[in-house]
């Protein structure tokens, strides 16, 4: 039974990915001017700006990262979610990264005009002995210390040796990959 579970979560996952992997130029074009403008919106104090966009839906991990000058502003996102509407998890992701994140400061309205915002499609997390395994090409990186959990996506991995010493550092008792696909946006698009 829990290989039929592990095949559909798979099945599903791929299928939503590929929903994403396959939208049109003007799709994509009209989910970066959406993601643009709400930024600088929540960056204001205001509604996010209303949309026509039928998002793909989103059924696993989802990961909302914010890059500026090849520097990671700020990340949130879930493996499991509250909701099924794609629409309110990103803009809900979305707003965690602007001011949510505690590891970085909140940008300004002005500075969202440079940042590339990545969305990170996220398979379960899987248990690992080793993270030197990891091809941090493909995979993120999840561990576990106590009641803490430290996620980085592929967007947030530099280099696998500063992974490994944050790993020491918070002293992680277990250490999971979990497969990505990602999309960035710019405000060129």
């Amino acid at each position: 039974m829990k290989i039929i579970c592990v095949y559909l979560f798979l099945f599903l996952s791929n299928n939503i990915i590929l929903s994403w992997e396959n939208m049109e130029s003007d799709q994509k074009k009209q989910v970066s001017n959406w993601l643009f403008s709400s930024s600088r919106n929540i960056l204001d104090g205001k509604s996010v700006q209303k949309t026509d966009i039928i998002f793909p839906q989103v059924k696993s991990g989802l990961f909302v990262t914010l890059i500026l000058n090849s520097k990671v502003r700020g990340c949130y996102g879930s493996f499991y979610h509250d909701s099924n509407d794609s629409k309110y998890l990103i803009e809900k992701y979305l707003r965690g990264a602007l001011r949510s994140d505690p590891r970085y400061k909140p940008l300004s309205p002005e500075g969202i005009e440079n940042v590339r915002i990545v969305l990170t499609f996220a398979s379960e997390p899987e248990i690992v002995d080793d993270i030197y395994s990891i091809d941090t090409e493909e995979f993120g990186i999840m561990a576990e210390s106590g009641t803490s959990v430290f996620i980085l996506v592929p967007a947030e991995l530099k280099m696998r040796d500063q992974v490994a010493n944050l790993i020491k550092k918070t002293k992680a008792e277990r250490i999971y990959k979990f497969k990505s696909y990602t999309i960035t946006f710019t405000q060129e698009q």
